[in-house]
């Protein structure tokens, strides 16, 4: 921990035309992950040997996004969402350096039929938590999906991804399709304007109800069927999913936007996600976001 805090503090943006702006810092062990418009590398600092995870954007790439990716990152600091180290800009890339959360994703603990109440209950406050930071700094995540959400070697979440995060004003209403179909609210598919905060809570509802039953509730094999299942927000909770949790789901994934919950009528909701302990290793006091 110690390590990172230096690494932090030692790091700045810059900016070359030439790739060793990166490679004289880093050394790269492998690659962890991919997407549309960027890679993600496993690397170790070289002067004091922390590890990182680090997203190289292709600047050629249409829809680039990185300036506003490293934007919205470098106003958030939350325990539970990746931490921004650096930002190297080059002539042909983007390298954001960030915190590596080397437990694994949160989609590898789901096990089928689901997680252990107790468990998810711990790791969904923290997700609400992390995304409710998000919010108070106005931004939507807008693509919240268990594939997104790491855990650290802590067994801690660290919400990553902002690469479609987008700054909005209280009330602003946001246009676009964005996100992963199966998470996507009823409003965006519909191509209606809407709200980020309650396209994020939606996508919240489809986390929590996967973490619970261990399958997504949208589920049909055809991109078409499946928009139509959202759209019409039809879903069934297994039977064992405990009866507060299915209360909090049904408020979620309403189709109505004005009647789903902000983050903090979730983290309120009976289903004891209020005061619930916020770290294994830290003492209740912590348990706020």
């Amino acid at each position: 921990m110690y390590r990172k805090y230096v690494l932090k503090k030692m790091l700045q943006g810059s900016s070359s035309s030439d790739e060793t702006a990166f490679t004289d810092r880093y050394e790269v062990l492998r690659a962890i992950g991919h997407g549309g418009f960027s890679q993600v590398k496993l690397a170790r600092h070289l002067l004091t040997g922390v590890e990182v995870a680090v997203k190289v954007l292709s600047k050629k790439k249409e829809n680039f996004s990185g300036h506003s990716e490293a934007n919205v990152m470098m106003d958030l600091e939350h325990p539970n969402v990746i931490q921004l180290f650096q930002v190297i800009e080059t002539g042909q890339h983007i390298y954001i350096v960030m915190e590596h959360a080397d437990g694994g994703q949160l989609h590898d603990y789901i096990k089928s039929g689901g997680m252990q109440e107790e468990e998810a209950r711990r790791l969904f406050r923290q997700i609400v938590c992390a995304v409710g930071h998000c919010h108070k700094k106005d931004i939507a995540h807008r693509d919240l999906k268990v594939e997104n959400i790491m855990l650290d070697a802590r067994g801690n979440i660290k919400l990553l991804d902002f690469g479609i995060s987008m700054k909005f004003r209280p009330g602003q209403k946001l246009s676009g399709f964005q996100g992963t179909l199966p998470y996507v609210a009823p409003e965006i598919i519909q191509r209606q304007e809407y709200e980020g905060p309650l396209v994020d809570a939606w996508s919240l509802g489809v986390i929590l109800f996967y973490m619970l039953s261990g399958r997504r509730p949208f589920r049909k094999i055809f991109p078409w069927d499946l928009a139509r299942q959202i759209v019409e927000a039809r879903y069934h909770i297994p039977d064992h999913v405990p009866t507060q949790a299915r209360r909090l789901i049904r408020k979620m994934l309403n189709k109505n936007p004005a009647h789903r919950p902000s983050v903090e009528e979730i983290l309120q909701h009976p289903c004891r996600l209020k005061g619930l302990v916020y770290f294994h290793a830290l003492p209740p006091t912590t348990s706020e976001c």
